[in-house]
Parts: C-alpha cells; sequence; structure tokens
C-alpha cells in the first residue's frame, strides 16, 4: 500500500469561555503544530451562525493567514458555500493566493446553505433562490480558473497572475450529484468516511474513478474526511463526548482506534489521502490526539 498522506480539518469549534480571537488564535496555533507533526494539508470550514463567539464566516479571509504562517503545508476549504459567493472573486483570490504561495492552495465546493440573513445580505437572495445557482456558480468558477485564454481574448477578463497556475479544485460530498460534478468539472473529490465498510459503496467509488477516467484520461484524486472525538485514552475519549454533549453526534475513542479505522479504510476503498477532524473543543486535549494519531501512522 502506498504511504498514507493525512491532514487536518477545522471548523473553528472551541471552548465557550474563549472569545473570537482567542480561538482564532488557537487555530493558528493548531495549523503550525500541525505541520511541525507532519500533517501535509489544513482545511477551513466555512459556517455563518448567530454566535458572537464566532471564529470566522468566510474561510477566504482566513487562507493567507495560515499560509503565510507555515511552509510547506497546503491550506484550503472545506468547503466554499458558493451560493452566497461571487464566482469571479472567489476564482481571482485563490488564484492569487496559490501564486503567492507556490501551488500550496486548495479550494473545496460545498453545497450548503447558511441562514436565510446571511443569503440576503450576500446575494439579495433567499435561501431557496440562492441555493439553486449552486451548480451554475461552482461551474462559472471553474471556468474562470481553466479558460484563461477565452475569457482574456472574449471579455478581456484577466485574474493575476496570467498563465499563474490555479489552486487545486475539489468537490465536497459522497452523493451523486457530487461525483458527477467531479467527473464534469474535471475536480478532485473529497468524501466523508462513515464506519461501514459497504461493498456497495466500494463498487459506487470505484465506478467513479472508470468514469473520471474515461472522461479525464487521468485517475482522479480522492480525499476522505474522518470525523471523530480522538484521544490517546479511549476512557477520557467518553468523558470529553459526553461533556461536550456530543454523544449522538460524533463517534468517539482512542487513537488506536482512528488509526486502525484508517489503515482499514485505505485497504478496503484503495484511498490514501486523508484528512482528519478531531471534535475535542479543548487545545490540549485535542494536540494530545493528534500527536499520536501521527506517531502511530508514521508521517513525521
Amino acid at each position: 500500500m502506498k504511504p498514507i498522506r493525512i491532514g487536518l480539518i477545522d471548523f473553528g469549534y472551541r471552548s465557550d469561555n474563549l472569545n473570537s480571537l482567542l480561538k482564532l488564535e488557537d487555530v493558528i496555533n493548531y495549523c503550525v503544530v500541525g505541520e511541525e507533526m507532519g500533517f501535509d494539508k489544513f482545511w477551513l470550514g466555512e459556517h455563518h451562525m448567530p454566535k458572537r463567539s464566532l471564529t470566522w464566516n468566510n474561510p477566504a479571509n482566513l487562507v493567507p493567514i495560515l499560509a503565510s504562517h507555515t511552509r510547506k503545508m497546503s491550506i484550503g476549504t472545506a468547503g466554499t458555500l458558493m451560493c452566497i459567493h461571487n464566482p469571479y472573486h472567489i476564482a481571482s483570490s485563490f488564484k492569487f493566493y496559490n501564486n503567492i504561495y507556490t501551488g500550496r492552495i486548495e479550494l473545496g465546493f460545498a453545497n450548503g446553505m447558511p441562514y436565510n440573513g446571511v443569503s440576503m445580505q450576500a446575494t439579495g437572495k433567499p435561501n431557496e433562490v440562492a441555493i439553486k445557482e449552486f451548480d451554475a456558480k461552482v461551474t462559472y468558477t471553474v471556468s474562470l480558473l481553466k479558460d484563461e485564454d477565452e475569457y482574456y481574448h472574449s471579455d478581456g477578463i484577466i485574474l493575476p497572475p496570467f498563465k499563474g497556475k490555479i489552486p487545486e479544485l475539489w468537490t465536497l460530498g459522497n452523493s451523486e450529484s457530487s461525483m458527477n460534478r467531479a467527473i464534469k468539472l474535471g475536480t478532485n473529490l473529497c468524501i466523508w468516511t462513515n464506519y461501514y465498510f459497504n461493498p456497495a459503496d466500494k463498487e459506487t467509488l470505484d465506478t467513479f474513478r472508470q468514469k473520471y477516467y474515461d472522461v479525464h484520461q487521468r485517475m482522479p484524486k480522492i480525499r476522505a474526511v474522518v470525523v471523530g472525538v480522538c484521544h490517546p485514552s479511549a476512557k477520557k475519549a467518553k468523558e470529553i463526548t459526553i461533556q461536550q454533549n456530543d454523544e449522538d453526534k460524533v463517534p468517539y475513542g482512542s487513537v488506536s482506534k482512528y488509526h486502525d479505522f484508517i489503515l482499514k479504510y485505505q485497504d478496503f476503498f484503495q484511498v490514501d489521502d486523508f484528512m482528519f477532524f478531531n471534535t475535542i473543543l479543548n487545545p490540549k486535549e485535542r494536540l494530545k490526539g493528534i500527536e499520536q494519531l501521527c506517531y502511530k501512522l508514521n508521517i513525521a
């Protein structure tokens, strides 16, 4: 089997006793320490919630900050809610970042919908209208990045630097529509894992690979996200999960449990690229889990 590559996902969730700036400080530290441990990428979620201690809403604002604090690690979004964004601005910003930070920027597309008030402020349209524009906006964003000459000659559009390297593009989702979108646009695919090794799911992924190859004459990059409360101690992991009221929301367990799961998933689905989302809110306890996971996966 190929060596496992693994990165970290962060949605900015932290203990309620921290304000947004202290949470942001910890996100930056988590990213920097993660790179030092051997994690090769760091993705940020996009969430618009009515919380006064919200760490960020648009991850595009944070991408260059994290890229400036790291040297080799890829920085990306998981994912950008294109239904409330302008494709020209997203394409322009992420291409610019990717050329400043030497090919380390990744742009993920997520088909999510924030509160109606956010949709109205961002687009002037209610949720149910804005969400219908997701596919068209993603298609236009990808086209702006890939069809540079066409836009220059037809409309005089330039996304600096001209002929610069575009960011890695990722479609997020396990659904058939997500896989079809990745095939149509030629993006990579990021899926969310579950704990059932279903042969039907493997067949679906294998079929996606073949269809993608038939269209693009190359195999797709596939990345899998593992989510849960991960701690060196299984007992402590359960205690933390109960304290966070997450018993019915996310799995929990020891580092060994997640290590074994990742290896089994790699073997069953033939996926070597992973993201890990440790949902522990306490920064110190969260680091204990990823440090040992890094050691057991031998990625340092």
